[in-house]
């Protein structure tokens, strides 16, 4: 009797053993990005996790198209997952030349294991690929032409006109509000005459801003070539000339020209409340709900002169109401406006919060 009961605990003790196996289980199988722009790279995760009882080796992801990549954590190309772990994979898709096949496109990556039941999973990345329209620009685009224009003027000053899009933060304030702005982009500060812009600009650069310009001549040397051109008055407001003795500068300094020739004007027409929780800095809400609402703007807009060009961006959340307004703008003259494409989900899809900062 007792070398029956020690045989049957051997049996099930091997049967154990027999069963004990590793399971590759992925959270998601299929990745649809809707519709990107070509040239556009997608990326998503993955989660790999071993639901087995043993370890799970995975040995290999394969794929067909030098267009398609992924990579482990630390950049590793194989995993060891014990049971119950986990491990991201995050997959690249590039979509250059994607828009001239039939669409939608897609391509597949096989993630290859020790698994006995599936040695062999797909995981496929599909969505549709085309070339942007006229009116449309991309966010890697917005990106490279960005940059923010600051005020550096007292309160009062900036309340009654300022630049289009330009923030104001008082010289006096500048080094104690420095995380309102991005040290990775262009910075352009101005005063009335360009003195505490130069000022600014070395304050700048002194805390790791990488390219701070100050505006040569400040607004004096501003209204000597382009008079009111780009400048907002508050309703009501008297329409002062700046005065003073214009200060040219030699470091790091940019001339009123070059940035007339690229004037940069970023205007969201979201939700105030989606406006406040991360906005791009200088950009300016508009409300255009209505035909009327968007003629009406248009009709206000500053007109570009000979040696002056104003870049318009339209932003609002997936681009649709946006590529509306700025068609519109293209058919009465603004050539030069663009709606962001895909809104501002394809930004966070391409840079997550990057420029999006809270109103303060």
């Amino acid at each position: 009797m007792r070398k029956a009961v020690s045989i049957s605990v051997v049996w099930l003790m091997l049967g154990a053993v027999a069963v004990a196996t590793p399971r590759l289980t992925l959270d998601r199988e299929v990745y649809d990005f809707g519709t990107a722009m070509d040239g556009d790279v997608i990326q998503f995760n993955v989660v790999l996790t071993n639901t087995g009882s043993a370890t799970l080796q995975i040995s290999n992801v394969s794929y067909n198209c030098a267009c398609t990549s992924y990579t482990f954590p630390n950049n590793a190309r194989t995993a060891t997952l014990g049971p119950g772990q986990s491990v991201v994979m995050t997959v690249t898709f590039r979509t250059a030349g994607y828009s001239r096949y039939s669409q939608p496109v897609f391509q597949e990556l096989t993630i290859h294991s020790n698994d006995s039941v599936k040695p062999q999973q797909t995981v496929r990345v599909q969505g549709t690929v085309r070339q942007l329209a006229a009116y449309e620009g991309a966010a890697s685009t917005l990106e490279a032409e960005f940059y923010v224009l600051v005020d550096l003027r007292p309160a009062e000053e900036y309340a009654r006109g300022t630049l289009l899009g330009a923030v104001n933060i008082p010289f006096a304030e500048l080094e104690k509000r420095l995380g309102q702005l991005p040290k990775n982009k262009v910075i352009y500060v101005y005063d009335a005459t360009g003195i505490q812009a130069v000022q600014g600009a070395q304050l700048l650069q002194q805390n790791a801003f990488l390219i701070p310009r100050a505006l040569s001549g400040g607004l004096v040397e501003w209204w000597r070539l382009y008079g009111d051109l780009f400048f907002v008055w508050a309703p009501g407001a008297v329409r002062t000339t700046p005065i003073g003795a214009p200060f040219y500068g030699t470091f790091s300094v940019i001339a009123a020209s070059q940035l007339a020739q690229r004037y940069l004007y970023v205007v969201d027409i979201r939700s105030p409340k989606a406006y406040a929780e991360g906005r791009f800095p200088g950009s300016v809400r508009v409300s255009l709900g209505t035909q009327e609402e968007i003629v009406a703007w248009a009709a206000a807009l500053p007109r570009p002169r000979s040696g002056a060009a104003l870049f318009i961006w339209v932003v609002d959340e997936d681009g649709t109401r946006a590529c509306t307004v700025v068609q519109y703008l293209q058919s009465v003259g603004f050539t030069s406006a663009r709606c962001l494409f895909g809104g501002i989900a394809a930004w966070r899809a391409q840079f997550g919060d990057q420029l999006l900062f809270p109103q303060p």
